[in-house]
């Protein structure tokens, strides 16, 4: 298992393809990322299991969430990315690779399923704008191979009940589902894909 959640690592910077630009979480951006999250606010409330983004969330509050994820980059505590069209004024969605450390902490786990957990690397969370099957499908696959190829780790890819498309995606796409769990507190999921 690689330690990529230190200072030492140096996390790739960008990934470019035809369709989409992906670069680190930056705060000048917090408008259009706004923009894209309360266009997408129905599946962002099944991805984060919560009510969040609230009705009345606000750029501002968008701009301090961009901040703590920035803060992570810096930390070295997770690695935050944000996608956008090639001319960078369309956010498509964001990119998050997580410890998974949080997983053993938070989530019921028996022991084939933490030896899982143990020898893989990062847990993978992203969501993509509403209504875009075939870039999120093309997003996911450039996702794995830059994961695979550039930052040289053993991914998990995450999904939640209720995440229809993201799980269709990953069939389509070969991935396996290895985990469904539900965490330690009531009402939170997790399933994981390799």
């Amino acid at each position: 298992m690689n330690s990529i959640f230190t200072p030492s690592f140096k996390n790739p910077q960008n990934l470019q393809t035809k369709e989409f630009l992906l670069f680190p979480t930056n705060t000048d951006f917090y408008q259009s990322d706004y923009e894209a999250v309360m266009k997408s606010k129905n599946i962002l409330r099944v991805w984060s299991q919560s009510t969040w983004p609230e009705d009345e969330f606000t750029a501002l509050q968008n701009k301090e969430d961009l901040a703590s994820h920035l803060q992570d980059n810096i930390d070295h505590s997770a690695y935050g990315y944000m996608i956008y069209s090639l001319d960078q004024k369309t956010c498509y969605g964001s990119l998050y690779v997580n410890p998974l450390s949080s997983v053993l902490e938070n989530y019921v786990l028996d022991s084939e399923q933490e030896k899982l957990i143990q020898t893989h690397d990062a847990r993978i969370d992203f969501w993509v704008v509403e209504g875009e099957r075939e870039l999120e499908k093309d997003i996911t696959r450039a996702i794995q191979d830059w994961l695979l190829n550039k930052w040289k780790i053993r991914p998990l890819f995450s999904a939640r009940e209720g995440m229809l498309l993201r799980e269709a995606i990953y069939s389509e796409l070969g991935f396996k589902k290895v985990l469904h769990s539900q965490s330690k507190e009531p009402g939170m999921n997790l399933i994981l894909y390799k």
